[in-house]
């Protein structure tokens, strides 16, 4: 296409005897972004055309600097830090390339050596999700022309995963949690640990007191030595969620406490409300076989003579005559 559109702005991309002609027209009218396109390429036919002299883009190394920016001033610090991980793990493969010279080749390769490493399709969604926005930017900012993440298929994610922790795992998990560890992974402490903390310091320290930059090793090591299995550091957040939806509170309310934008992602937890439910009621239909014999005459049982009974079991053991 030789005109386009991205945002308010019009751009042209046209090629004549193998010589490619780019460039940004700005925020007009199509009529006018039409006009300009053909005065454009009559120049070419003509030799008219000057090339705007090519600067080199800017290593990725160094144009995330201005891109993190630009992101801390304009997103929430969640998700910050998502993308911050993200970057830790593509600066080592693809931070010494330019802009300009990453190709959805390497970036394809970039995700085989993910998945060697056992990283799960979410992840590796996420990671090129933030490189996929950083070239979105890049490209508003005049620093290259094309975004090579938009030619690479992301994997499906199945996001109905639901892996919680039994009781029984989460007393050898927490037993095998060094002491930097283990409030990472209770965050109920997280308050207790804030009060002790500097004013302006960081709640979850190392063991020498700075801040964790990646405790997934350290993390990864505790449920293989609890020998806990299928079982990742978000998996907690789904324990957490269950245990509520469990406990009987509302989804809405495990809505906001999840942060979820949408009650769809919530509704997942759905059956463990049923599934807890049933179970109660399972109960009290057990307890209903354990009644004495007394409910019965003979062999023939009276519903009406139980039903009497078990009502005034029920009442205040003040109202009892």
């Amino acid at each position: 296409m030789s005109l386009y559109q991205r945002g308010k702005s019009w751009y042209y991309d046209f090629q004549y005897r193998s010589e490619r002609y780019t460039g940004c027209i700005g925020p007009v009218s199509k009529t006018v972004a039409k006009e300009i396109l053909a005065k454009k390429k009559a120049e070419a036919v003509e030799g008219r055309y000057e090339l705007p002299s090519k600067k080199p883009s800017p290593h990725l190394d160094e144009f995330v600097k201005e891109y993190f920016a630009y992101y801390q001033a304009n997103r929430r610090p969640r998700s910050v830090i998502r993308h911050e991980t993200s970057w830790h793990a593509i600066q080592p493969v693809l931070g010494g390339k330019r802009l300009d010279e990453i190709s959805p080749f390497d970036l394809e390769r970039y995700r085989r050596q993910r998945k060697q490493m056992e990283r799960s399709d979410v992840t590796i969604n996420r990671e090129l999700a933030f490189l996929r926005h950083l070239y979105t930017m890049a490209i508003i900012w005049g620093k290259v022309t094309e975004n090579p993440v938009k030619k690479v298929r992301f994997a499906r994610e199945n996001n109905g995963r639901i892996r919680m922790l039994s009781l029984e795992e989460e007393t050898r998990l927490l037993a095998h949690c060094g002491p930097q560890l283990r409030p990472l992974v209770l965050t109920a402490t997280l308050k207790a640990i804030r009060m002790n903390a500097a004013v302006n310091g960081s709640v979850f320290c190392n063991r020498i007191g700075t801040p964790y930059k990646s405790f997934r090793s350290a993390f990864e090591t505790a449920v293989q030595k609890a020998g806990v299995a299928d079982f990742t550091f978000h998996d907690l957040r789904h324990t957490f969620a269950s245990r509520l939806v469990m406990a009987g509170v509302d989804l809405p309310t495990v809505k906001e406490l999840l942060g979820h934008k949408d009650i769809s992602m919530t509704l997942r937890y759905t059956h463990l409300s049923t599934d807890h439910k049933q179970h109660a009621v399972r109960l009290l239909e057990q307890f209903g076989d354990k009644v004495p014999a007394i409910f019965t005459t003979g062999t023939q049982e009276h519903p009406g003579e139980r039903l009497q009974v078990i009502e005034k079991a029920k009442r205040p053991l003040s109202s009892a005559g």
